[in-house]
């Protein structure tokens, strides 16, 4: 079972981490959750007062509102999702379904008359493979605008601070389970890629978290001043934290080949691909079409 996809506008915050114990997953997975949603908790009611005030206000009248549902999918393949409105207990019931191995998720909505959905604020996901139980994708995506990109932005960089995450990233996104670059090397699972995640970096964005392992072998943050980047700070979970620019809007052009500079020895070798849309394509997170080994690199993934 996989996520639905996002609309094109859309910013995208993905953590790879190990799942550890039930227990210590269902930690993960209740601050991630609670963290995402006490951030996009102000701006959904500032989007209501908004879409209030036109032509959706008009239609919708006194019933357009802001709604937070909760969901875990059945045990069962194919099963119907159950659902929950939001509050602190019932934030406990999911943490306690993700425990379970469920994929579980949360939307913050604009609904009308009759809970008609008018827009979706925020996404969020806490994604497990059935196949690999040993990993998790928490993903959380919101419309491109300034302060909702904060809240991303927030909640991958707290996430990251408190587990020790095997990847992690910020920007337009790949699949849940495929970095573009991953994409791009004709890697299109994560089962090909997690046993050497902390050994070789799986792709690179506008923001990027290495894993502890390869940030202590590269020289840490220390190693990335003068880089051109933006912002290059350690963690305390060790993770290395990498921003390329300060604003997402400005993360193309020389500011992508700044990155993939910096990043390059940590890559896996191989000449990536540009991938090519059936129809109209979307914006997706650039990826500088040389072979990384021929800037450093010197590890390919084992698959």
């Amino acid at each position: 079972m996989r996520p639905p996809g996002d609309a094109s506008d859309r910013v995208a915050g993905d953590l790879l981490v190990d799942v550890g114990s039930p227990e210590e997953y269902r930690g993960v997975v209740l601050r991630f959750l609670r963290d995402a949603l006490e951030r996009v908790e102000g701006p959904l009611k500032a989007r209501v007062e908004e879409l209030a005030a036109g032509p959706a206000g008009q239609v919708h009248g006194a019933a357009l509102a802001g709604l937070i549902q909760l969901s875990a999918a059945s045990p069962e393949l194919g099963g119907m999702h159950q659902h929950r409105p939001y509050s602190p207990e019932n934030l406990q019931w999911l943490a306690d379904r993700a425990a379970e191995g469920r994929t579980v998720s949360a939307a913050a909505c604009v609904v009308g008359q009759g809970g008609l959905r008018v827009e979706v604020l925020c996404h969020l996901w806490a994604w497990r493979d059935d196949a690999d139980d040993r990993w998790a994708v928490l993903r959380i995506t919101t419309p491109v605008s300034a302060e909702l990109v904060d809240a991303v932005v927030g909640t991958i960089r707290g996430a990251a601070a408190e587990t020790d995450p095997v990847f992690g990233s910020v920007g337009h996104g790949g699949e849940v389970t495929c970095t573009e670059l991953e994409h791009a090397l004709g890697l299109r699972d994560l089962g090909d890629t997690y046993d050497d995640a902390r050994r070789i970096l799986r792709g690179y964005d506008w923001i990027t978290v290495v894993p502890r392992q390869l940030a202590a072998e590269h020289g840490g943050a220390a190693r990335y001043a003068g880089s051109g980047l933006y912002d290059a700070v350690e963690l305390p979970s060790g993770a290395l934290w990498l921003r390329a620019t300060e604003e997402f809007a400005d993360y193309r052009g020389s500011a992508v080949w700044a990155v993939f500079q910096a990043v390059a020895p940590m890559l896996p070798t191989g000449l990536p691909v540009g991938r090519e849309w059936p129809g109209a394509p979307r914006p997706v997170s650039p990826v500088v079409l040389e072979d990384a080994g021929k800037h450093g690199a010197t590890r390919a993934f084992d698959c």
